[in-house]
């Protein structure tokens, strides 16, 4: 009768995780995302694309004032922290996702909102400068702090915090439950006590995990700012040449592949047909969890950069939106040219495939190309990358304890429950998670885009700073007072 009863309450909890799911993520966050992304497009004439070239000067600028300042964190270490919460999870394995949820056309709508959120990028990424507060040596940031100091919405502001760390602690989950995973197939004896080794396993994962997340979250900014600059760009290049590797053996599929994608991406009963789960929703979505363009994640990270004008840090931010998405699309290439997708859709139960968990299909797709040697390689890439990701996701998360109480007390209880949700990650089913993430993230993302439209004039007048600088031929600097922009104590 009790488990009767329990089984009835998941059930249920289910129930209300998948409509609240389709609620968010049905008409009105999809219509949101890229009606404002057009409108910042138009009014800020293109600057994901106009603005591009301007990125790697900024990305490579040297600041006289780092000498010497144990808490100065560069424009290059900023970016680097925050491709550390998008490369890996989102970009590779969020991928496997994005292809088995929603089909091969999804890849079309990653790119379109993409494209458009990179003017969202922008926008918030330089609001986030504009608005962000001294922390010592160092700075904090983010949508809350433009929620309070530029619209004057402190209540809502800490709601978001408060939602921001769900998403963190979540997404720390499943993130460490990801490590897990592609470890557990190399662990998976044949026999009767598969079960109790794979409880082994999962336990000493877990304590690894662990002790390395504590190292890094206790180490402090400098930590995670030197580990992700160093270790992101160097597996996210080798994850890049790999892949171009591994499609280029398959080429002769290329007019197959490039068919199979564009026919998904504009089928009417795709698009339209369950809304909140067609290929439009889940691209959309799925290109929002690899580039956190407009999830308001980023300004966290991004905002802890020292730099001369807020405009670099949403220039330097939206270049790394489109760095994101050719890493996410060559993760969908490579798998769409294996056979491993079309054994899969072979094997699917009314047009829906059987796989309960996206990191088999990754390696499947790899050891088809190079072997059980690729099948390794892609297993230690994804077990980097998302430990690169942990220590972002946690940094986002630190960022708003500290706009809710920049309290050393507090701080330390959440080091310690950050380090126990990467422990707990390995030791639970996430199938529920995942959809609390979502919900989690749509939130978070609805009252940041709203937030970010708002305050389009004073974007508006930071960018246009920063464009007649320039023309001048100066290496642009940022005075506040003298753009009429108020609550902006860092410029002053």
């Amino acid at each position: 009768m009790q488990q009767n009863h329990n089984e009835n309450l998941i059930l249920l909890f289910s129930k209300f995780i998948e409509n609240a799911n389709n609620f968010i993520w049905g008409y009105y966050l999809v219509a949101l995302l890229l009606l404002v992304g057009i409108y910042y497009s138009f009014k800020l004439f293109l600057p994901q694309i106009m603005l591009a070239k301007d990125a790697f000067k900024v990305i490579t600028e040297k600041d006289p004032n780092a000498k010497g300042n144990k808490d100065h964190i560069s424009p290059y270490e900023a970016l680097m922290i925050s491709m550390g919460t998008r490369v890996g999870m989102g970009t590779i394995v969020g991928m496997a996702v994005a292809i088995v949820v929603g089909g091969p056309g999804a890849l079309v709508w990653i790119w379109i909102a993409a494209f458009l959120n990179g003017s969202i990028s922008v926008a918030e990424n330089t609001l986030g400068q504009i608005y962000k507060s001294k922390d010592g040596g160092a700075f904090k940031g983010g949508p809350s702090y433009y929620l309070t100091k530029g619209l004057n919405a402190k209540k809502t502001a800490i709601l978001y915090s408060c939602i921001t760390i769900l998403i963190g602690f979540t997404f720390t989950a499943l993130y460490s439950n990801t490590i897990y995973t592609s470890l557990e197939t190399y662990f998976m004896p044949q026999g009767s006590d598969i079960a109790a080794q794979t409880d082994y396993l999962s336990f000493y994962v877990g304590i690894v995990l662990a002790v390395f997340a504590g190292i890094m979250f206790f180490g402090g900014g400098r930590y995670i700012a030197k580990f992700t600059s160093y270790v992101t760009p160097f597996m996210a290049g080798l994850f890049i040449i790999i892949s171009i590797i591994s499609i280029l053996m398959h080429y002769e599929k290329t007019p197959e592949v490039i068919a199979m994608i564009f026919k998904s991406a504009f089928d009417f009963k795709a698009i339209f047909g369950g809304f909140a789960g067609s290929v439009v929703v889940i691209g959309i979505q799925r290109g929002l969890f690899a580039n956190e363009a407009g999830l308001g994640s980023v300004p966290g990270a991004s905002s802890s950069a020292h730099t001369s004008h807020p405009v670099k840090q949403g220039i330097v931010q939206a270049f790394c939106v489109f760095t994101d998405t050719i890493i996410a699309t060559l993760s969908i290439l490579f798998m769409l040219y294996s056979d491993t997708y079309a054994k899969l859709i072979a094997d699917s139960v009314n047009g829906k495939p059987q796989i309960k968990d996206s990191m088999p299909l990754v390696q499947s797709a790899m050891n088809e190309s190079f072997g059980i040697y690729g099948e390794y390689y892609i297993t230690f890439l994804v077990i980097v990358l998302t430990s690169t990701v942990i220590i972002g996701a946690y940094y986002v998360g630190q960022m708003n304890i500290k706009y809710l109480k920049d309290s050393p007390s507090l701080l330390f209880s959440y080091r310690i429950l950050s380090v126990i949700v990467v422990f707990m990650g390995t030791q639970i089913s996430v199938a529920s998670a995942w959809g609390l993430a979502n919900i989690a993230m749509g939130l978070g993302a609805t009252i940041n885009i709203i937030a970010v439209f708002l305050l389009a004039k004073i974007v508006k007048k930071a960018l246009d700073d920063y464009k007649t600088q320039r023309k001048q031929g100066l290496n642009p600097t940022f005075n506040a007072q003298k753009l009429g922009i108020k609550n902006a104590e860092c410029w002053d």
